[in-house]
């Protein structure tokens, strides 16, 4: 026979029930901070029970720090099961001001380019135009060995001009004169001048005077006159000329036809309008007049140059310059115009 429960117990037990209930979710559903250990507990089986895997039991002994050696842990100890929060603190970090940075543009890299150098190592060859006759301080007698001149011997005596001091060691350089030159590109009588050879005074008696050669650029005659002439360089940079310029061709070594390139000409400018070795310019022509084509017999303003070619400054002096033709797409003539 069974016996039934009374009505007015009946809701105790219900409550009963669900207080145990509540109580055992409290117990396993809130995590818990530290642990006490017993007698047999170690880090494999604490991980294994509040971890579920036993192999996580480095995550409970770096939570404790006090625990020198994992496989040593003593009953009633505790051991952190969760790491602490931080502690807020309650004083409060100043914000700092953002000053707002305006992104630094970077500036292309402007590459520059090495400028053009010209060679040319007989400018001393090429001669130069002269407003005035050279001032000589001797002039050639012969060679030591009395051969002929124009074998380019080694050596030659040069009888000195009177009152004329030269000493041993000192330069000099032998000349002759071209020609003379005189059109409308001149103000004055110019004289073309062609050096002959450098010389090295090595010994003096009197007035004869002996010396090495030491460059042949033609053939050196008796008689040639000899003087002192700067020495320009052989290594020239190239650059335009940027000042406002107008010369023109008053002679030239030998015919420059269309194509023609490293024919030396000569103009009627120089140091005193700013040239410089290695400096570029222009050439020229004048275009003929043309008549009108609407109106026979009537002509029109003669047309604008046309430019022929271009040239580069090989040395200079005070009113002339010479200069070497770097191209030519016509025939080139004395009178022709130069500028930058």
């Amino acid at each position: 026979m069974k016996h039934a429960i009374p009505k007015q117990y009946t809701w105790k037990v219900c409550v009963g029930i669900c207080a145990i209930s509540f109580t055992l979710f409290l117990v396993f559903a809130t995590p818990l901070e530290a642990y006490q250990l017993s007698r047999g507990d170690t880090l494999w089986t604490l991980s294994g029970k509040f971890l579920k895997n036993p192999f996580l039991w480095p995550r409970i002994w770096a939570l404790n720090p006090t625990i020198r050696n994992p496989h040593w842990i003593y009953p009633g100890g505790k051991v952190n099961l969760k790491a602490p929060e931080p502690a807020e603190s309650s004083r409060q970090i100043p914000q700092e001001t953002v000053v707002p940075v305006k992104p630094k543009v970077a500036k292309p890299a402007i590459r520059k380019t090495a400028p053009l150098i010209l060679i040319h190592r007989n400018i001393l060859a090429e001669g130069f135009i002269s407003s005035k006759k050279i001032r000589e301080v001797g002039r050639v007698l012969t060679n030591r060995d009395n051969t002929p001149m124009n074998a380019f011997p080694k050596d030659l005596c040069f009888y000195a001009r009177e009152g004329q001091i030269i000493l041993p060691g000192d330069h000099f350089s032998t000349f002759t004169y071209v020609k003379e030159i005189n059109n409308q590109a001149c103000r004055n009588t110019n004289y073309q001048i062609q050096l002959g050879g450098e010389l090295e005074v090595y010994r003096v008696e009197g007035r004869f005077c002996f010396a090495k050669i030491l460059y042949n650029y033609t053939e050196i005659s008796k008689g040639d006159p000899i003087a002192s002439f700067r020495h320009w360089p052989e290594k020239l940079v190239l650059t335009s000329f940027k000042k406002p310029l107008e010369g023109r061709i008053i002679s030239m070594k030998e015919r420059v036809i269309m194509g023609a390139q490293n024919k030396i000409i000569y103009i009627n400018k120089g140091d005193k309008d700013g040239l410089q070795s290695g400096n570029m310019l222009s050439i020229y022509k004048n275009c003929p007049e043309a008549e009108n084509p609407y109106h026979a017999g009537e002509k029109v303003l003669q047309p604008p140059d046309w430019k022929v070619g271009s040239l580069v400054i090989l040395s200079t002096q005070p009113e002339t310059a010479t200069a070497m033709v770097l191209n030519s797409r016509k025939e080139i003539d004395v009178g022709d115009k130069i500028r930058p």
